[in-house]
């Protein structure tokens, strides 16, 4: 099914200029060797060539200076439309408040259904309870971002490296500090990324829709009301 449009370098151009006109809030996503964690940040201005961020909720003990360089997916909502486009951060500064990126002027972009893509990442910590067949106690891990189609979580290379592998299925429990009650979900794994040498590993999961599957459509509910902060934002500047 097709749920992008790519825009013409001119379409593209006049989102970037109603972007920087609105303010737009961005959703900043790191490849996951750079970071495990989504980036959120108001678009300030463009100069030649990269556009002003400046980043609001960072994920505490993020480091942004090995950022620079590396390639990102970045989302915004306008009048109501996921714009979608890759680009890369040509520098951090750290020495202001609050802290700022530069990425590089995209020269394509895309527009997209948001209910598809759009992803939140918690800013306290969500605990994740991974129930695997098999084995007795369940898994607990912590949530990275969440979307309707899937989630990320972050736990010791010990245990999900030794448990998981790529197409198992297993269940998974978690609570959202922005939605009422609790969720628990058939899931299967999607990819796993050690995060260098401080012994953890991040998996992706993805949800396994089924006809009766009630929590998961109740889950897509609370994000999607939570998503539209970003259009109530938009639409008072």
């Amino acid at each position: 099914m097709l749920v992008a449009l790519d825009l013409t370098t001119r379409q593209a151009a006049r989102v970037l200029t109603q972007a920087v006109r609105t303010q737009a809030k961005l959703e900043i996503e790191p490849r996951p060797e750079a970071c495990s964690s989504l980036l959120w940040g108001t678009l300030e201005g463009r100069d030649e060539g990269f556009l002003k961020v400046s980043l609001h909720d960072l994920p505490p003990g993020t480091m942004l200076a090995p950022l620079v360089g590396a390639t990102c997916d970045v989302r915004a909502i306008l009048a109501g439309q996921l714009c979608i486009f890759t680009t890369y951060i040509l520098d951090a500064v750290t020495e202001s408040v609050p802290y700022r990126l530069a990425l590089a002027t995209p020269q394509s972009m895309q527009l997209a259904n948001r209910r598809r893509f759009i992803r939140r990442t918690p800013v306290e910590p969500v605990l994740v309870r991974l129930s695997v067949p098999g084995v007795g106690n369940p898994v607990i891990a912590i949530l990275c971002n969440i979307g309707p189609n899937g989630l990320g979580c972050r736990g010791t290379s010990d245990e999900l490296d030794a448990l998981l592998f790529i197409g198992d299925e297993l269940q998974v429990e978690f609570a959202l500090p922005w939605s009422n009650g609790g969720y628990t979900l058939p899931v299967s794994v999607c990819s796993k990324t050690q995060s260098g040498a401080d012994g953890y590993t991040t998996v992706g999961l993805e949800f396994v829709d089924t006809p009766d599957n009630t929590s998961l459509e109740q889950l897509r509910e609370a994000l999607t009301d939570q998503a539209a902060r970003l259009i109530e934002t938009e639409g008072g500047q």
